[in-house]
Formats: C-alpha cells, structure tokens, sequence
C-alpha cells in the first residue's frame, strides 16, 4: 500500500506508483504546476465525453481552472493496476464549489506511462452528471448519489502474465457478451452470489445476484440493439480492466437520463474483480454527458 502522499511501501516504488503519489499529493494541494510536471512535454488527455487536453501547458491551464472552480479539492486513489507501461487507476475527488457546495465522484483513469515514470497518454472516464445532480442542476427529482469516501492509501495490483489472469480476461468478455445478447441466464451464471454491480451513472450500487439481476435488467431494457467493441481487456491479479465502445438505442430512462429512441455511441470503461471463476465486483464507468449528447439531452434540462 501507498499513502496518498507518501512514498511507496510495496510492492517495489516503481516510478509509476511514486507519480501516482505525488499526482494525488499535488492536487490535494492545489499545485496545478507540479501535477502537470508528472506529463510528459506532448502527452495527450482525453476525456471521453468532454475535452481533449495536448500537451503539459493545456493541462496545466485545465487543471489550474478546475481547482479555481473547486477550490480544496481532494483527490485519492483507491486501486492502480500496473502491467508493464500500463496504468489503470481508479479514483476518488471530493471539493467544493467557491460558495461551498460539495460534489465528488469517482472514475477510472488508464494511463500509458513511459520510463521514467511520466504519463504520455490518459483515457479519463468519469460522469459529469453525477456532480451536476449533487449540486442541484438536475433538478430535485434526480436523486444525486452520495459523495465518495476517499481511502488513505492506494491498494496496488501488479501484473504477472499468469494462465488465471488470462481466464479471467475470457470470463469477462464472456459475461459482456452475454449482456449484448440479453440473456440473463449466461450473465447471472458468471456473477458470485454477493456481488456488486456499480454502475457510476446510478445513484448507488445493485447488491447481491439480485442486484446483478436487477441491473441488467434495466440495461436490457434500456438500450435497444446493444453491441459492446472492446478496445482493451487486461488481466491483473483477480482483476480485469476494460476500456469498450458501446452503441444501441435508448428506450427506456437510463441514470438520469430519460428514454428518447435514439441511437447512440459511448465509450465506457470497466474494473471487474473476480473469485473462482466469478464476477464478485463491477464497477462501470461511462460519462452521462456523452449519453446525453448523443441522444439529444444535452444541456439537460431540470427535471421537477
């Protein structure tokens, strides 16, 4: 484990993991400077369903923005998955507005990293409705969800390349597949007991088979014609990370979005833990926003 600011305990002080402790020390911070030193000259942000940042002066200037918009932010790393130059990060921010509103969300961040330990490119995945609807802008009948507990240390999970890891990845794509088909009985059969299914985009998360059950019910049901296009399947440890590009149509409300019959292209992101052969923890990660502005909800309007 790491502490957010401090140096590495195990397992190794790789030059990621002291990037990944000094990002969190600086934006806690409010260093917008020393944040941005951790990118590389030319290095690439993309924020799917929002902007793309080139160079480290564009995310210095954006970094710099943000923190005056949310002066006192926080920013905490729960889990870092490292396998070679990639990094997958999953995240924690809590802040407040200049008049003292609190927002936070959580998102998951895959960075490729070169060698010595700056980020050259990052894929940010986060829900911009998620802070809208805490800070009222969705109106009060969209219930917001709560704001993250940020952890004190980071939980670090280094790839080994093993046969498990490998299954793991196949019982993934498996369990997505079954989700594209809308057969619930292949998808259920892959989810332990007690899992949890997080879907960033819904107030709280669907506990137990269930919830498994409930969730993809709603996602079934929602998007119309679903294929999901996996741009990338990792496995680390007893976990596996995805990047995916999901297209369908929106027939039923789906978070708080409202079914409009329209199709639809969004980049979603994955972190699934698995025990025995088992799905026993999903959280997805796809911006709100993107969905909104690909089915004609965007700027949303308050609902009553």
């Amino acid at each position: 484990m790491i502490t957010a600011g401090g140096a590495a305990a195990e397992p190794g002080g790789s030059a990621p993991t002291a990037a990944l402790a000094e990002m969190a020390r600086a934006v806690s911070a409010g260093d917008a400077a020393a944040y941005a030193r951790l990118y590389a000259d030319d290095a690439v942000i993309t924020i799917h369903g929002g902007d793309v940042l080139r160079g480290r002066a564009a995310i210095e200037e954006y970094e710099v923005a943000l923190l005056r918009e949310f002066p006192g932010t926080q920013l905490r790393f729960y889990d870092a998955w490292l396998a070679g130059p990639l990094g997958v990060v999953h995240y924690g921010v809590n802040g407040r507005t200049a008049a003292g509103q609190a927002m936070g969300h959580e998102g998951l961040l895959f960075y490729r990293f070169d060698p010595r330990g700056l980020v050259l490119e990052e894929r940010r995945y986060l829900d911009s409705l998620t802070p809208m609807a805490q800070l009222g802008a969705l109106g009060a009948a969209v219930r917001p969800r709560a704001l993250p507990v940020l952890p004190g240390s980071i939980a670090m999970h280094v790839a080994t390349g093993s046969r498990q890891e490998t299954g793991n990845v196949a019982l993934v794509k498996a369990a997505l597949a079954a989700v594209d088909a809308a057969d619930g009985k292949a998808f259920l059969s892959a989810v332990a007991a007690d899992a949890v299914v997080d879907e960033m985009i819904e107030p709280e998360p669907f506990a137990g088979v269930g919830g498994a059950a409930r969730w993809f019910e709603a996602w079934t049901r929602a998007v119309g014609g679903m294929r999901t296009e996996i741009a990338l399947a990792t496995g680390v440890g007893d976990w596996v990370l995805a990047e995916t590009v999901v297209r369908g149509t929106l027939r039923a409300t789906l978070g708080p979005l409202r079914a409009s019959g329209s199709p639809f292209t969004v980049h979603r992101a994955m972190a699934m833990e698995m025990r025995a052969g088992k799905v026993v923890r999903m959280m997805a990660f796809m911006n709100g926003k993107e969905l909104a502005q690909a089915t004609g909800q965007w700027p949303p309007a308050p609902s009553k």
